[in-house]
């Protein structure tokens, strides 16, 4: 009796320990599954809170007027449609009217990308951030990065050229760089894991010359 017992408990352990083995490889699999999640979801938070952080600055070097107190809309080479009307501070679509936003009394033209200021979004461009894991002891917390991540912004001109003139109008976004300054510049932001040197996303946003009215200043940029 205390043999055949020994035999069906024999059976039943090589039972349970093959389903054990069996399951290994999902277990597995899932973790990984998971790590990988976890990732991808660190890597588009930073991207998300850089591209946030960009958008604070302003649009250009000489968007702000500090005798103003507020951003005007800049001439640039882009689409001729949203140039200014002759001599004046308005471009089609503008309200004549105070406390608008308007363009500069003068001429006065978006700057290349290269020739930043200190205050614009411009100088992100290329301009590389790690985030690296804090060691133990050194201000980690809950709130740190669990993987090491390296953003890679970039800043470029991109085409304006629509047919503003159409009903409905025809105008596709594209995130190539223009030629020269236009009305739009497109942010992006690359997540790499630089453990294992790969990129894990890319988020873009877009932003326009439009300035701001009087009545709704953001704050001024030092």
């Amino acid at each position: 009796m205390r043999l055949a017992m020994s035999m069906i408990e024999l059976v039943i352990s090589i039972v349970v320990m093959g389903i054990v083995v069996m399951s290994l490889p999902l277990i597995l699999t899932q973790v990984q599954n998971n790590n990988a999640f976890a990732l991808q979801q660190e890597a588009i938070l930073a991207a998300k809170t850089k591209i946030g952080n960009i958008l604070t600055h302003e649009w250009d070097e000489t968007t702000y007027a500090a005798s103003a107190g507020r951003s005007f809309v800049l001439d640039t080479a882009g689409d001729g449609e949203l140039n200014r009307v002759g001599t004046s501070t308005q471009r089609v679509g503008h309200v004549d009217a105070d406390y608008r936003r308007k363009l500069f009394p003068n001429t006065t033209n978006a700057t290349n990308i290269a020739t930043h200021g200190t205050s614009d979004i411009d100088m992100f461009h290329n301009q590389n951030v790690t985030l690296s894991v804090a060691p133990i002891g050194e201000g980690a917390g809950a709130l740190s990065y669990i993987f090491n991540l390296r953003l890679d912004p970039s800043i470029v001109y991109v085409s304006d050229t629509a047919t503003y003139s159409n009903d409905p109008l025809n105008f596709t976004f594209g995130v190539n760089a223009a030629g020269g300054t236009t009305n739009i510049k497109r942010i992006a932001v690359q997540v790499r894991d630089t453990d294992a040197n790969a990129l894990i996303t890319t988020l873009r946003a877009f932003t326009c010359n439009i300035g701001e009215s009087p009545s709704l200043p953001s704050r001024p940029y030092q």
